[in-house]
């Protein structure tokens, strides 16, 4: 058991550490107020409400459009913090935790000490009986 503690959380901290120097962008379509797709890392769908363009002989006219398209970048760490970044009252605190957890608490994975039942010595002569001491 505690080993399958140990992988999973070696798994664990090896997917934290992967997504925290993950960079990647979310897209969004909104038409109207009302958010119609969003899609990670490709562009959002549309909604086909595209601009709409009268062409006369003349005179062009551009109606504004009611779609809106956000792009919102969601940057990751390009460097790890080193033990030399983390504040000394931050170390101590974290060895601290970390060697009470493992000398001071008490594991639960210990097997438990089984004795045999205890076998008094054998009876040779009753001393009680023959020195005539009861216990009352």
């Amino acid at each position: 058991m505690k080993q399958f503690l140990k992988h999973i959380s070696a798994f664990a901290l090896a997917v934290l550490v992967l997504c925290s120097t993950f960079s990647f962008t979310i897209n969004e379509h909104i038409c109207g107020g009302v958010k119609v797709s969003y899609a990670i890392g490709i562009d959002a769908e549309n909604c086909g409400m595209e601009v709409a363009t009268n062409v006369s002989d003349e005179t062009t006219m551009q109606q504004a459009s009611c779609c809106d398209d956000v792009t919102t970048l969601i940057q990751g760490q390009d460097e790890l913090p080193s033990q030399q970044d983390v504040k000394f009252t931050t170390q101590t605190f974290i060895k601290a935790f970390v060697y009470s957890y493992i000398f001071v608490l008490p594991s639960r994975d210990q097997e438990k000490a089984v004795y045999k039942p205890y076998v008094p010595p054998p009876l040779i002569r009753d001393i009680q009986l023959l020195d005539e001491t009861f216990l009352i």
